[in-house]
Protein backbone atom coordinates (compact mmCIF):
# COMPACT_ATOMS: atom_id res chain seq x y z
CA UNK A 1 0.00 0.00 0.00
CA UNK A 2 1.36 3.59 -1.03
CA UNK A 3 1.48 6.16 1.27
CA UNK A 4 -1.98 7.95 2.31
CA UNK A 5 -2.29 11.72 3.42
CA UNK A 6 -5.47 11.97 5.01
CA UNK A 7 -7.72 14.75 3.39
CA UNK A 8 -8.80 16.37 6.43
CA UNK A 9 -4.90 16.78 8.27
CA UNK A 10 -3.14 15.88 5.75
CA UNK A 11 -0.97 13.67 8.16
CA UNK A 12 0.42 10.59 7.24
CA UNK A 13 -0.30 8.28 10.28
CA UNK A 14 -3.25 6.16 8.44
CA UNK A 15 -4.68 3.17 8.95
CA UNK A 16 -6.23 0.97 6.47
CA UNK A 17 -9.78 -0.32 7.40
CA UNK A 18 -10.24 -4.23 7.58
CA UNK A 19 -13.48 -5.53 6.98
CA UNK A 20 -14.88 -9.24 7.47
CA UNK A 21 -14.33 -11.49 9.93
CA UNK A 22 -10.48 -11.47 11.04
CA UNK A 23 -8.89 -14.95 11.22
CA UNK A 24 -6.99 -15.40 14.51
CA UNK A 25 -3.74 -15.27 13.03
CA UNK A 26 -4.76 -11.93 11.11
CA UNK A 27 -5.29 -10.36 15.03
CA UNK A 28 -1.99 -12.09 16.27
CA UNK A 29 -0.37 -10.01 13.51
CA UNK A 30 -2.31 -6.75 14.08
CA UNK A 31 -0.93 -6.86 18.17
CA UNK A 32 2.50 -6.77 17.06
CA UNK A 33 4.52 -3.31 17.81
CA UNK A 34 5.41 -2.91 14.03
CA UNK A 35 1.68 -3.26 12.94
CA UNK A 36 0.00 -1.26 15.72
CA UNK A 37 -1.71 1.99 13.59
CA UNK A 38 -1.56 0.17 10.48
CA UNK A 39 -4.98 -1.40 10.42
CA UNK A 40 -8.27 -0.75 12.14
CA UNK A 41 -11.38 -3.72 12.25
CA UNK A 42 -14.45 -2.24 10.31
CA UNK A 43 -16.37 -4.91 10.83
CA UNK A 44 -18.40 -7.63 9.12
CA UNK A 45 -21.07 -5.94 7.31
CA UNK A 46 -19.94 -4.48 4.21
CA UNK A 47 -20.99 -1.98 1.72
CA UNK A 48 -19.45 -0.13 -1.32
CA UNK A 49 -19.79 3.26 0.99
CA UNK A 50 -17.77 1.69 3.44
CA UNK A 51 -14.27 4.00 4.29
CA UNK A 52 -10.90 2.25 3.49
CA UNK A 53 -8.94 4.36 5.50
CA UNK A 54 -9.01 6.02 9.63
CA UNK A 55 -6.95 8.95 10.39
CA UNK A 56 -4.93 7.62 13.63
CA UNK A 57 -4.05 11.35 13.90
CA UNK A 58 -7.54 13.33 13.81
CA UNK A 59 -9.84 9.90 13.74
CA UNK A 60 -11.30 10.96 9.91
CA UNK A 61 -12.81 8.14 7.87
CA UNK A 62 -11.89 8.65 3.57
CA UNK A 63 -11.43 7.06 0.52
CA UNK A 64 -13.69 3.91 -0.46
CA UNK A 65 -13.34 0.33 -0.29
CA UNK A 66 -14.78 -0.08 -4.24
CA UNK A 67 -11.87 2.37 -5.76
CA UNK A 68 -8.80 0.75 -3.17
CA UNK A 69 -9.99 -2.69 -4.79
CA UNK A 70 -10.37 -1.50 -8.44
CA UNK A 71 -6.73 -0.40 -8.31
Amino acid sequence: MTEKTCPNCNGTNVAEIMYGYPSSQFLDEMKKDENKGKFQLGGCCISNDDPAFSCNDCGNLFGHREEEEDG
